[in-house]
């Protein structure tokens, strides 16, 4: 690649409005609810909208109206890198700054909770993880092995329907895995840790199968058009591109699990010595004698019993 090919990296942008409107669909939300928390008196971690705004809303600008969004179309490669951030980097950036918790927190509340109805058993539904594993995965494959994506570079309805697509998958596995509400009570700590390490095999699989072609999955596609050379590289290149991501990506995912998993244990263990030292008072208070024996005693105690002399 030239210089001024790597440099298109940093310069190219563009204000595609779909992704205008997700940007503003994203942002104005969380600012709106931070504000509000912190007019109850409440905080909010610094880390967690930095998380939220640089790697969520961050990374969804640079693929929806930067140089992802300019160059998919031109090289094949790019649009897998594309198809990886919105699938991978952005749902994680969007979850690690905990848009829900922030909500419930703006609201007064304490726990997060889906809404009531058809509307929360369909969510419940689908971030069961068995469930939202399979989506995630499933999207991004089809994309790659279906027109899907070439239908995207032709028509900006399908292009946006791909985006909010990617972004929403990815949001209904890596939401619940940081959210313990959102799961069953069965999904531990140790358990999500597990789901997060067995989807990070999983989230290979669309790489791999990219790298593993021996022929053109979308001859049509408008860059292998407008330009020869080795296809079928470019093709590999893409699958390198989006196994790089997906794995990447997994790492922060797993390690903010480990992390809970570690809180979850010191609280348990604090709760537990508590629990301890309160029977070990109690055991200590009924050892002590509440009085001499000849007061105590039966036999005894109405005889020295302190009369009243008027």
């Amino acid at each position: 690649m030239t210089a001024t090919g790597a440099g298109a990296f940093l310069t190219a942008w563009t204000p595609w409005p779909p992704g205008l409107v997700l940007l503003v669909l994203t942002v104005a939300p969380y600012l709106l609810w931070w504000r509000r928390a912190l007019a109850r008196g409440a905080a909010w971690s610094p880390w967690r909208a930095a998380l939220y705004l640089a790697l969520g809303t961050g990374t969804l600008a640079y693929a929806v109206c930067g140089p992802l969004q300019v160059l998919r179309a031109e090289t094949y490669w790019v649009a897998a890198l594309q198809v990886g951030v919105l699938s991978c980097v952005t749902p994680v950036g969007l979850a690690l700054g905990d848009p829900l918790g922030l909500r419930a927190l703006a609201r007064g509340r304490d726990e997060v909770a889906l809404p009531r109805g058809v509307v929360g058993v369909a969510l419940r539904v689908l971030m069961f993880p068995a469930v939202s594993s399979l989506l995630a995965v499933g999207s991004v494959t089809v994309v790659f092995f279906t027109p899907y994506l070439v239908a995207s570079t032709r028509s900006l309805v399908v292009e946006a329907a791909l985006v909010v697509h990617l972004v929403g998958t990815g949001l209904l596995f890596v939401l619940p895995l940081l959210v313990p509400a959102l799961l069953p009570a069965w999904a531990t700590p140790g358990v999500r840790a597990l789901l997060a390490f067995v989807d990070g095999l999983f989230d290979a699989v669309p790489g791999i199968a990219l790298l593993s072609t021996s022929g053109l999955l979308v001859p049509t596609f408008p860059g292998f058009a407008a330009h020869g050379g080795d296809l079928l590289l470019e093709q590999h290149l893409g699958g390198g591109a989006l196994l790089a991501v997906s794995e990447v990506v997994g790492l922060p995912v797993l390690a903010a699990v480990l992390l809970e998993w570690v809180r979850a244990d010191r609280a348990e263990a604090r709760a537990a010595d508590a629990a301890e030292d309160a029977v070990d008072q109690i055991a200590d208070r009924s050892d002590d004698p509440p009085g001499l024996w000849w007061e105590t005693d039966p036999r005894f105690a109405g005889r020295w019993a302190p009369r009243d002399r008027g």
